[in-house]
């Protein structure tokens, strides 16, 4: 397990995944476009009791409804974040950041996606004990580094923005 600091490469990667990934959370919502509610979330409380406080749960509500509605209203940046997914590299991730950092909402759901990540997993232990429920089998990223590494990237991309 290294204590390195993420490379802009992985930093840039996280962000555009997470904010893609924004938008399969909004289609899995009980809510509708322009009827977005706190009690919208795809989320099943009863299924993740105890993994975090109330007063946590309610602000990762609130992120998911921001999320939602961001991409109600910019639906073209589903595919817009996935292609800049996809070509992110070493080479050009210092570029690929830039664009995020000047887009205000692809930057504001990635921003929402590491703060509930945070919420839901405040120390590095909370996430290697539990894992990641809500990761889909199909987000390989996720399923192979839902470890602690994985855990101080995000934690360093919260800090170093100032979201925790």
């Amino acid at each position: 397990m290294s204590a390195q600091t993420p490379n802009t490469e992985t930093i840039t990667k996280i962000l555009l995944d997470e904010a893609n990934l924004a938008f399969c959370e909004t289609a899995e919502r009980k809510d509708e476009k322009g009827k977005r509610t706190l009690d919208g979330s795809g989320w099943d409380d009863g299924k993740m009791d105890g993994e975090y406080d109330e007063v946590d749960y309610q602000n990762i509500l609130q992120w998911q409804l921001k999320a939602a509605q961001i991409c109600d209203d910019h639906p073209e940046l589903e595919e817009k974040t996935s292609e800049m997914f996809q070509a992110t590299n070493a080479d050009n991730a210092e570029e690929m950041l830039k664009k995020i950092n000047e887009d205000e909402n692809i930057l504001e759901l990635a921003k929402g996606a590491v703060v509930i990540f945070m919420l839901r997993f405040p120390t590095v232990q909370s996430f290697v004990n539990k894992g990641h429920p809500l990761v889909l089998a199909a987000d390989e990223y996720m399923l192979e580094n839902s470890n602690a590494e994985n855990w101080k990237d995000y934690h360093h991309i919260a800090y170093e923005n100032r979201w925790i």
